[in-house]
């Protein structure tokens, strides 16, 4: 499966870290909080976290914790497949295909629910094909986008002449929620909205194409607790564990060692800068710039943050022909592909 394009879309508004603190100082859980609290959401929203700005769906940053059960769905139910289509047109215009000649759309979120899922309000806002092939990944978390794009492999090898759209898109203000627990309260600091969209083709002879192969995964279901959403009142709440830093990196590492070439490029989902460090030391592969881009921009993006990464790596890359992809979240799971072209 070869890669014809890639975009990014994101929400019309956009924050800096200390609007966020601001924004937090404002709400009424504010006081409710113990000093502990307080005191670590000031050290990571004014300190280096390695995040500049961050892009939500909303208009008023206080909207972000006021919200009901109910409503936050409502507000992933409209936000979701508006800023998921915004990623869709763009990605449809850098190719310059028109909507009816794509075949598949394969959608990958974890932030809120659905059903039928995102990819039925996609296809509807964009005007695919009423026969179009639909499919929606789901529980897989930050480490969703690889998954989607071996379902997407797979697709093309049972239809050999289909264009195939996929889309990772995360509402992740649609899953804030602040409690006294370290790795709630650091979640709320660092996760940001957006999308990002590709277009696919198995059939497609053009040699510079990126062509995607060798999926690789590793699941540590003994490590699911240390990162993974639970219920709150019907809310999602990240549940993150201090040492998932150490558990990613040396997940990945083991898949890693499984590479069928040396890669000139390791593109990686960030998860945070603790994180981003951590898998620097391990792989040993130097500054991980464009992960670390993904998280100044953007901050993490859950599922999107690889291929917003991938895409800041097409967007300057000239000689290289081997890059190896990495994503890693709830589970606790790793996945690895392998992107080769011929130059």
């Amino acid at each position: 499966m070869k890669l014809l394009s890639i975009a990014s879309g994101f929400p019309d508004f956009s924050y800096n870290q200390k609007q966020c603190l601001d924004a937090m100082r404002d709400a009424e859980f504010w006081k409710e909080l113990k000093d502990g609290s307080r005191k670590l959401l000031e050290k990571i929203l004014s300190g280096d976290s390695g995040i500049k700005t961050r892009n939500f769906a909303l208009k008023n940053l206080h909207q972000a914790w006021q919200k009901n059960a109910e409503e936050l769905n409502l507000y992933y139910e409209k936000t979701a497949p508006k800023i998921a289509a915004k990623a869709a047109i763009a990605a449809l215009n850098k190719s310059n295909i028109d909507i009816s000649n794509i075949d598949a759309l394969f959608v990958c979120s974890c932030t809120g629910y659905l059903c039928p899922g995102v990819s039925s309000y996609v296809a509807e806002i964009l005007g695919m094909n009423e026969n179009a092939y639909l499919q929606d990944l789901t529980g897989l978390g930050c480490g969703a986008a690889i998954p989607m794009l071996e379902a997407a492999a797979a697709y093309t090898t049972l239809h050999p002449q289909a264009r195939v759209l996929t889309i990772a898109v995360e509402i992740c203000s649609a899953a804030f929620y602040v409690e006294d627990d370290a790795g709630v309260l650091i979640s709320t600091c660092i996760f940001g909205d957006g999308a990002s969209a590709a277009i696919w083709s198995k059939h497609d002879s053009n040699k510079n194409l990126w062509e995607i192969k060798n999926f690789k995964s590793i699941h540590c279901p003994e490590n699911r607790e240390m990162i993974r959403f639970t219920n709150a009142a019907g809310k999602l709440r990240n549940q993150l564990h201090k040492n998932v830093p150490s558990l990613a990196a040396n997940t990945v590492k083991k898949l890693y060692n499984q590479k069928t070439t040396t890669p000139d490029e390791i593109i990686t989902h960030g998860g945070g800068k603790e994180v981003i460090i951590a898998l620097e030391k391990t792989l040993k592969c130097g500054k991980l710039k464009y992960a670390r881009s993904v998280m100044k921009n953007h901050g993490n993006l859950s599922s999107p943050s690889v291929m917003l990464a991938l895409e800041y790596f097409l967007d300057q890359t000239t000689n290289e022909k081997n890059i190896w992809l990495t994503t890693f979240g709830a589970g606790f799971s790793a996945h690895a592909c392998e992107m080769h072209r011929d130059i």
